[in-house]
């Protein structure tokens, strides 16, 4: 019974891959379900694989490429020999479909998989405008294979930013030290002085820095070059951090002062109140503090509840799908309590913003927070707005409209 359901397996197989070759993208979308939907032994995943080399129809979105979704499905649940295969094929393959092997390669908890990764990697890294580096941010593993060889990829500026990020992470992790750098050491201190004096030199084209898509770019990146160079103990990365505390961005200051304080250098107390009192980057500044054992130098009058609901809320704003920006104003208007929980209902508005000056005044729900450990600045995820005018409501209704409506939320998220 085994082997007729393996030449029956086969033999779907062959019929789907016929359809894949369809001009119609609807046959070919039906046939990658099916295929999707199958439960594959290893021969048939391996024949699967075998299968990504071939050329479809051109697909209308990148997404919906043939050869990658093939390349998708085995690797979602993987067998150790894939591994091999996907390197065998790997040469034959698309761009697509390459990005999907060095995915599953750099996802795979299996240290052949790590290695293959980097070798495949090798290969193409000048050609890549996004790192594929799977799950590591994740679950860092394996620094014995990664480091130092990845750091030769930061020749390709489009990714450097990228790798240094997975650097980064591994330090935090106390997976790699500055040893483990060798012959790179030195240029990374010369890419993180470089992007130094990328942000110094700036001049922001727009009235804010928010509506600057070429800033915000290079504030993203600039601030894993400034964290990573915590870790880089070095004269002149110490004098370039320094530089940075006259930077008007507080996020990238303070990023600069948490590296100032690893190399041993205090930041000016007119400066720690400064990064505090900023909403943006006020919770990640005590957050870092605490976890240094640094948190006595935060100062008191942004120690309470009050202001790291503010910072949670400010956070939330500044997502890119969300207000997209530090809001000019946020006032707190109520506190809601729920038994050992609180809720804070704010008002902010934008009036920097051609696009958000016309809602004037809206409101938005920081929390909950467990008033058993206030201060504290972990949320239990019901942080949200609906940016409605804050004068369509009342207060009680603002707070019913949005922790209701997320409650049901949540209640729905369990039972699935």
């Amino acid at each position: 019974m085994g082997l007729i359901n393996f030449f029956k397996k086969r033999d779907e197989i062959d019929e789907l891959f016929e359809k894949l070759r369809s001009s119609s993208e609807e046959v070919r979308e039906d046939a990658i379900t099916k295929l999707e939907n199958m439960q594959l032994g290893i021969e048939q995943g391996l024949k699967v694989l075998e299968l990504a080399k071939n050329k479809f129809p051109p697909a209308t979105y990148e997404w919906q490429d043939i050869s990658a979704r093939l390349i998708d499905i085995c690797t979602d649940k993987p067998y150790v020999e894939y591994i091999s295969k996907v390197e065998s094929i790997y040469d034959e393959l698309n761009p697509n479909a390459k990005i999907s092997v060095l995915q599953f390669l750099a996802t795979y908890k299996n240290e052949q998989a790590m290695i293959a990764y980097l070798k495949l990697l090798r290969k193409d890294y000048l050609n890549l405008k996004n790192l594929p580096f799977g799950n590591l941010l994740e679950n860092p593993r394996f620094p014995q294979i990664l480091f130092p060889g990845i750091l030769k990829f930061t020749e390709n500026n489009e990714i450097a930013s990228q790798i240094y990020l997975l650097l980064l992470y591994y330090f935090n992790y106390d997976l790699v030290d500055e040893e483990v750098l060798s012959e790179y050491r030195s240029q990374i201190i010369q890419d993180i002085l470089k992007m130094v004096d990328k942000v110094m030199n700036y001049t922001v084209k727009s009235s804010s820095f928010w509506d600057d898509d070429k800033y915000l770019e290079l504030r993203s990146n600039a601030g894993v070059y400034f964290d990573l160079a915590g870790y880089i103990r070095d004269p002149k990365v110490t004098m370039a951090l320094k530089r940075l505390m006259s930077v008007k961005d507080m996020r990238l200051k303070m990023f600069a002062a948490i590296s100032l304080l690893k190399h041993g250098f205090e930041p000016a107390k007119e400066d720690v109140i400064d990064i505090a009192g900023n909403g943006e980057v006020r919770n990640w500044f005590f957050n870092s503090l605490v976890k240094m054992g640094r948190s006595e130098i935060y100062p008191e009058e942004y120690r309470n509840q009050k202001c790291f609901a503010e910072s949670n809320m400010v956070d939330w704003l500044v997502y890119p799908t969300e207000l997209g920006r530090v809001p000019d104003e946020i006032e707190l208007m109520n506190i809601f309590d729920d038994e050992d929980m609180e809720y804070y209902l704010f008002r902010f508005r934008c009036c920097s913003s051609e696009y958000w000056q016309e809602k004037g005044w809206m409101a938005g729900v920081a929390g909950p927070f467990d008033k058993r450990n206030s201060p504290t600045t972990l949320a239990e995820g019901h942080t949200f707005s609906h940016f409605e005018k804050w004068e369509s409501k009342r207060p009680e209704e603002h707070f019913e409209s949005i922790v209701g409506n997320l409650k049901e939320y949540w209640m729905k998220l369990a039972q699935e």
